[in-house]
């Protein structure tokens, strides 16, 4: 039987199940014991913080994969530990965004397929199948880093169905979509369901629209413990006022009050005549493909002026994909519309200084984890503040103020890393919303929420506004919309043609294993010749080589830019030639003709890699080592994923830099040594970044059978063409140059 079609659901079964995070006091999860049944369809809920994203990396067998703690108890899928037989568990990551592990959709979808040995021939089927059920109508080789919020969650569903477990856990499937994708990811789980008996689990707030779904509820209260556990429907009948005092979004009861906040003690700074405001606004995205080329298309277009006035709230409202974090984006400035202007005054928002963008407005944006900059929860309420220099002992206070109302009060000196989703978006509008800006930008504030936490979060934003601050959100939450003042509707963009691909350089025929043997090959020609002539001799082959490399012949576009990121990519080679001459030089009694050989020999090693490897796909590099050289594959999918990540490091650094900037934390130029420690915080800040990224990285590769795999298959062959042969051949030719000149 083919592995997408499993044969029946796992046998869950936990026993004492208990998890303290290292750094915490209290255990997120308490003694939880519990049976599933094989096939069993449950509902999981419980209010923001009480663990049950942590429950559901226990059931996965994932807790130690990236976090530390201490854990007893037992779970068993089957009788086995999780994970015994690869892809037998699904795991949807609250987050999906972080479990991307390929560069397009097509090759993300098929990883769990290749863990499993599905045969080559049988894949490209199911993930157009996979894709299609979760209404992601876009080519199979679209670049993952392209998709939006929306579109990646949906991703990682389509990635968790076409692996077909025996046992499927989704973390908020649908917290990020529209009503309309959100009821289409509900129908594609509910056939998924109805074809395979898969014993499900998912996590959800808002229980109503999965009633007729699953079987069970489960309850875990706001210290971890499970506290009910039945038949859904009986459940909440005999449970519901218990279920709504802990804050449990139970079908058909209203929206709780929105609590009246008293942590803002002062009215939000005056910006009469200085309001945010935007004309109709065209902006386009630019997406850098592995090939070296880039594709541009329109992200968001805004129909009409925006202009968020002070004492009111505004609503983007959309379907997923339509642009609404784009636009607050552009507000914050991060974006620079094509057509239209965003503007503070007569001023454009992206050219304000770092601390007038932070004292103007306030951003929450779309995925909390991505832009937290403390060391603690009361560190990071009051990063803008300092910033600023306004931290002051009233302010402290109302810090502390804040948090409590927010139900962040306990965990003040915690990790904010190690919150969970819910918290950290609390967390990022108490943020965002301290020192008081006129304009406060919030993507999707109530996402994650229980009822509790969105009486919070909803009285803290109308008391904002009654306050005199103006508030721009996006947002699927209809009672949101209902309070909104004003509600601006977005529409996808069409969908245009795609434009003429250009022209392909010469060496973008090579496969990725001859272009980065052809770069290794650079070293020993660095390294053979014995005199400058020679080695000048040697980097005038390697220019004419990268000229030909570069060329593109044929019709069709040019493609452009070329020269110029070759340079950019040089740069960090030239400054290290440079560096080797002169301590050569120094160091060498004044040798000049010793000094310029050593700079030149850094210039021959590094220019072939600036012109060939930006071409390497790291997903066919992976193909490559493993096809065709045999290498393990565990390693070779580890570098191939790890390579796809270092991609997306640029975005990474905008990320954080955004976050620095709209915080009051941006660099200065004028100021070298203010520059140094900003640029210095910020590589830290990546570092840690980087680390979290991996460490997500690691549990969805083994939330889709990376870890157990023992026979594994690849969804793409690995051919070596004629093309590949002539690019080493090539790389050949300074080498002999150097062996020829050389007495």
């Amino acid at each position: 039987m083919s592995p997408a079609t499993p044969a029946t659901g796992g046998h869950v079964t936990l026993d004492g199940v208990t998890w303290r995070p290292y750094g915490r006091r209290e255990p997120v999860l308490r003694d939880i014991s519990l049976s599933l049944a094989p096939g069993e369809r449950v509902l999981l809920a419980g209010p923001s913080g009480s663990g049950k994203s942590t429950l559901l990396r226990a059931i996965a067998g994932l807790l130690e994969t990236a976090d530390a703690g201490e854990l007893t108890g037992s779970v068993l899928i089957d009788g086995h530990a999780p994970g015994a037989r690869a892809g037998e568990v699904g795991l949807v990551l609250q987050e999906p965004g972080a479990g991307v592990v390929a560069s397009s959709i097509g090759r993300d979808v098929a990883f769990g397929l290749e863990n499993v040995g599905m045969p080559r021939a049988d894949m490209p089927a199911v993930v157009r199948s996979a894709v299609g059920a979760v209404g992601l109508p876009l080519p199979l080789d679209t670049p993952t880093g392209a998709l939006s919020g929306g579109e990646t969650q949906r991703l990682a569903l389509a990635g968790a169905l076409a692996l077909a477990p025996t046992v499927l856990l989704l973390d908020e499937p649908t917290a990020m979509l529209d009503p309309g994708h959100a009821a289409q990811v509900r129908t594609s789980v509910g056939r998924a369901l109805a074809a395979y008996p898969i014993t499900t689990v998912v996590v959800e707030h808002v229980l109503g629209p999965w009633v007729d779904l699953v079987d069970r509820l489960l309850v875990l209260d706001a210290q971890g413990a499970l506290v009910a556990d039945g038949p859904v429907r009986d459940v909440l009948a005999g449970e519901r006022e218990r279920l709504l005092d802990m804050g449990i979004w139970v079908p058909d009861a209203p929206p709780p009050t929105p609590l009246v906040s008293g942590a803002l003690s002062a009215a939000p700074a005056s910006a009469r005549g200085q309001e945010v405001t935007a004309t109709p606004l065209t902006i386009e995205r630019t997406v850098r493909l592995l090939d070296g080329s880039t594709r541009t298309s329109t992200a968001a277009r805004l129909e009409a002026e925006l202009a968020p006035a002070p004492g009111t709230a505004t609503a983007l409202v959309g379907p997923s994909g339509s642009g609404k974090s784009t636009v607050l984006l552009a507000f914050a400035g991060a974006l620079a519309p094509s057509d239209g202007a965003v503007t503070a005054g007569d001023e454009p928002v992206s050219e304000l200084s770092t601390h007038a963008l932070a004292g103007r407005l306030g951003w929450v944006p779309q995925w909390s984890s991505s832009t937290i900059l403390g060391r603690t929860v009361l560190d990071e309420v009051l990063v803008t503040s300092r910033a600023l220099g306004e931290e002051t002992p009233e302010r402290v206070v109302e810090a502390h103020a804040l948090l409590s109302s927010l139900g962040l009060g306990h965990l003040e000196t915690a990790d904010p890393r190690e919150l969970s989703g819910g918290e950290q978006r609390r967390l990022a509008i108490a943020s965002a919303i301290l020192h008081q800006p006129p304009l406060l930008l919030a993507d999707e504030p109530t996402v994650g929420q229980d009822r509790h936490t969105w009486a919070a979060v909803v009285g803290l934003l109308d008391s904002y506004r009654r306050a005199g601050g103006a508030v721009l959100v996006s947002t699927h939450d209809a009672a949101v919309v209902e309070r909104s003042d004003g509600v601006v509707e977005l529409t996808p963009p069409p969908k245009e043609p795609p434009p003429p691909q250009p022209r392909r350089v010469l060496a973008a025929h090579a496969g990725p294993l001859a272009l980065l043997v052809s770069a290794i090959v650079a070293i020993p020609a660095g390294i053979l010749p014995g005199h400058w002539h020679t080695s000048l001799v040697v980097l005038a082959v390697q220019v004419a080589l990268a000229c030909l490399a570069l060329s593109a012949p044929g019709v069709g576009a040019r493609p452009s830019g070329r020269l110029r990121r070759v340079v950019l990519r040089l740069v960090p080679g030239l400054l290290g030639g440079l560096s080797v001459g002169w301590s050569t030089w120094l160091l060498g009694g004044h040798d000049t003709a010793t000094a310029v050989t050593a700079g030149l020999r850094v210039v021959i090693i590094v220019l072939p890699s600036a012109v060939l490897l930006p071409l390497v796909d790291p997903d066919r590099l992976g193909d490559h080592l493993a096809q065709r050289l045999r290498m393990p594959a565990r390693p070779v999918v580890a570098l191939a994923a790890a390579l796809q990540r270092v991609h997306t490091l640029g975005a990474v650094w905008s990320e954080i830099s955004l976050a620095r900037r709209v915080r009051g934390l941006g660099t200065d130029a004028r100021r070298p040594v203010a520059l140094v420690r900003d640029l210095a915080t910020a590589t830290f800040g990546l570092l840690v970044r980087t680390l979290r990224m991996a460490a997500d990285l690691a549990v969805a590769m083994d939330a889709r059978g990376f870890a157990s795999a023992s026979r594994r298959t690849w969804f793409a062959p690995a051919p070596w063409r004629p093309a590949d042969t002539l690019v080493v051949v090539a790389s050949l030719i300074p080498i002999a140059a150097a062996l020829l000149l050389t007495p």
